[in-house]
């Protein structure tokens, strides 16, 4: 009879689930003077990890501007956290955030190939530049209308595979390459650039060449703070719109 392998329990997996956790409670959480979390350690024994665990999961949902927090007391819920839920989510899934706009979400389109990295992305990812790079690239409609062009962009090493169905690196791309790694992402650094449609993005987008676009160049980094991902999108203004929040931090 062959022995049955039992997996060991991942930290990571841990830590993300006590995200999503979290931040699902304050999302659905209504009540008027629910300004607080619990403590550290009545969060750890409800979700029966422990508070290092806990601590991790707060700092990214600090970073996420949900909560905030001072040494010696709670984590207090933000006045606005309860407005973050049309915002791109955790993993940085479009189609989540444009179906939280109220679209009907359809990704074509699809297609990657083997590129090597210049000087701009090489610095993104603290990679020498040359280094292979798989580049996916996608397209999100929201109700059949072309809204954001999306290019992903990904170091050798964090990829395991050389060929790919659509599902892996269209919508689920974040997963896969989390699940793929065995880490998670837990934060991106994003820059918002005034741009314009080339003949390429134009033609994706239906648009004429020229219209006003805007697009984020996104770096996507692990929860070690390893730069794992440099993507860029570009969004056609008249269908998503953002709002930005920013946290200040007091010492």
């Amino acid at each position: 009879m062959s022995k049955r392998i039992i997996p060991k329990v991942q930290k990571q997996t841990a830590v993300k689930q006590a995200i999503e956790y979290l931040r699902k409670f304050i999302l659905e959480s209504n009540e008027p003077g629910q300004s607080k979390l619990p403590s550290e350690a009545q969060l750890a024994a409800e979700l029966g990890i422990s508070r290092l665990t806990v601590r991790e999961a707060l700092t990214v949902l600090e970073n996420e501007g949900f909560i905030t927090r001072s040494q010696g007391s709670s984590s207090t819920i933000t006045t606005f956290a309860r407005k973050l839920t049309e915002k791109i989510d955790h993993a940085g899934e479009l189609k989540k955030f444009i179906k939280d706009c109220g679209y009907e979400v359809l990704v074509d389109k699809v297609s990657y190939s083997w590129e090597k990295s210049n000087q701009e992305q090489a610095e993104a990812l603290k990679i020498e530049p040359g280094e292979d790079l798989l580049i996916v690239k996608k397209r999100f409609c929201a109700d059949t209308n072309p809204a954001v062009y999306c290019i992903n962009r990904i170091p050798r090493v964090f990829v395991n595979k050389k060929t790919f169905t659509d599902e892996e690196i269209g919508e689920n791309i974040f997963s896969f390459v989390e699940e793929n790694n065995n880490f998670y992402f837990s934060h991106d650094l994003m820059e918002l650039v005034p741009s314009v449609a080339n003949g390429q993005i134009a033609q994706m987008l239906n648009l004429e060449v020229n219209t006003p676009l805007l697009r984020i160049d996104i770096t996507k980094y692990t929860d070690k703070g390893i730069p794992v991902m440099y993507n860029t999108e570009y969004y056609v203004h008249d269908l998503i719109k953002f709002t930005a929040s920013r946290t200040i931090t007091h010492h």
